[in-house]
């Protein structure tokens, strides 16, 4: 599966705004964590939502949640029950329902 990353992510405010909270090298931080986000929620076939339990595994960081609540701040994620939702997810993926229906159709004309 692959995952939509916006070219302009790499100047976005949201992303200074995050690595201001992050701090050191804190909008690469950003913009990486975000990437790795986005392509777990893809993965996962989520719909941009990610569990707390999830974030808190990303090993990517030393400390995954202050990530996670930097984002939340600058409007990239969006804090909700158990968890996270990347904002806008469905603006530039597709939902999972219309993934497995591309599956399922794609297999169908592939036999």
């Amino acid at each position: 599966m692959w995952a939509r990353l916006d070219d302009a992510l790499i100047d976005h405010r949201k992303v200074w705004i995050a690595g201001e909270a992050i701090g050191k090298n804190g909008a690469g931080l950003a913009v990486g964590f975000f990437a790795i986000a986005l392509m777990w929620t893809s993965k996962h076939l989520t719909d941009g939502f990610l569990p707390r339990a999830v974030v808190n595994g990303f090993r990517h960081v030393d400390d995954p949640m202050r990530i996670a609540d930097a984002l939340t701040q600058a409007g990239l994620f969006d804090q909700v029950d158990g968890g996270f939702r990347i904002h806008d997810f469905h603006d530039y993926n597709p939902s999972a329902t219309k993934v497995l229906a591309k599956r399922k159709a794609d297999r169908a004309r592939k036999q």
